[in-house]
């Protein structure tokens, strides 16, 4: 678009020009849509602050690959070097505190969306590719746990190998005897910076479609129709409203990682020994470890699966048009109990003594 006649060509005029000379060749505007007035509120934008921690944990990822060794013998004390200077225990303490923030907003954004039943037809693809960004984020956390290659790191790595048998032929990607060129610490290094990041991105692309061509999910208060027809006569600001709080957001999540890398950095434990288990898994894998204390290795797999299960069948099981929590109390209790499970199991892995799994895994 042209510049009217005698405008003056200020910094405006000129900012304008240079994205519209941008956008005529990449067509970057085909990804604006108008957003309800509603979906500027923070729980509405936990999906954009999500992937904005994960763009953050991209950059400081990319910087600590520069210096990290995935070889067998020198894994660890490569991360040993990088906390030794300032600067790359500043960045190796942001990737890991906003890995955590990253699995937190992530999974409030799953649980709002849960609440308000945006997973209801026509939105069933969302909640869909949202479920499988869920199983990469968790992929994403599992392989980088094993990175460390310290004792924890060892007991993961552990598991991991013991799991690849236990899954047979659908695990032969994580056995050991998949390959003797290559190392599996290699191999879960490749799937931590490589793999499952461009998975990620790729299912990011479809879900960011499926929202801009669904639009946000409205409001879920009243009866459906009263929801429709408030989802007609709400106010549409436009998308650039919606980047600048999701951006804010994201900036008060990194001054939040700045904040814990100073007051506790990212440690690490010694050089791992081989056959022995005497630490736990990282907080968001804790509710596991009862599990596999009382029903053995199986649960690893048994128990992500049927959540994952759930997940993937919710929006087919819940057909109704009802939206508002209030008027959806069995589900509603429902997650509330999956919730609270969660939260229990998590606790007394927490409080309870490291049970060593060896003499199970070998």
């Amino acid at each position: 678009m042209d510049l009217p006649s005698g405008e003056p060509a200020g910094r405006t005029g000129t900012a304008r020009r240079t994205w519209e000379w941008i956008d005529q060749r990449f067509g970057l505007s085909a990804l604006a849509y108008p957003v309800p007035q509603h979906a500027n509120a923070l729980a509405y934008t936990l999906g954009g602050v999500t992937l904005g921690a994960f763009l953050l944990l991209v950059a400081t990822g990319i910087y600590l690959a520069q210096l990290y060794d995935p070889t067998p013998t020198a894994a660890h004390s490569s991360i040993v070097d990088i906390t030794e200077s300032s600067f790359g225990s500043l960045v190796r303490s942001l990737h890991f505190w906003l890995s955590s923030i990253f699995i937190v907003t992530l999974t409030l954004h799953l649980l709002r969306t849960f609440a308000t039943a945006a997973y209801k037809a026509p939105r069933e693809g969302i909640w869909l590719s949202g479920t499988v960004l869920f199983l990469l984020a968790g992929g994403l956390l599992f392989t980088g746990t094993i990175l460390k290659w310290d004792q924890e790191a060892q007991e993961a790595f552990g598991h991991n190998v013991e799991i690849a048998d236990l899954l047979g032929i659908f695990g032969f990607w994580f056995s050991p005897e998949f390959t003797d060129s290559v190392s599996l610490l290699i191999r879960t290094y490749v799937a931590h910076v490589s793999i499952l990041p461009l998975l990620l991105g790729g299912v990011v692309g479809v879900h960011l479609l499926l929202v801009k061509r669904l639009k946000i999910s409205p409001l879920a208060s009243g009866t459906p129709d009263e929801i429709d027809r408030r989802a007609r006569d709400e106010v549409q600001l436009p998308f650039t409203t919606h980047l600048a709080r999701i951006a804010y957001w994201t900036l008060l999540v990194l001054g939040i990682a700045l904040v814990l890398s100073a007051l506790r950095p990212a440690g690490i434990g010694p050089e791992g020994v081989e056959g022995i288990e005497i630490t736990k898994p990282p907080w968001y894998f804790l509710w596991l470890y009862p599990l596999e204390n009382w029903f053995g290795l199986d649960s690893l797999v048994v128990a992500p699966a049927l959540l994952v299960a759930g997940l993937v069948l919710l929006p087919f099981l819940d057909r109704s048009r009802e939206r508002d929590p209030r008027r959806r109390r069995s589900w509603i209790a429902l997650a509330v109990l999956v919730v609270l499970a969660w939260a229990v199991l998590t606790v007394y892995g927490y409080v309870t003594v490291p049970v060593s799994h060896v003499e199970e895994m070998g």
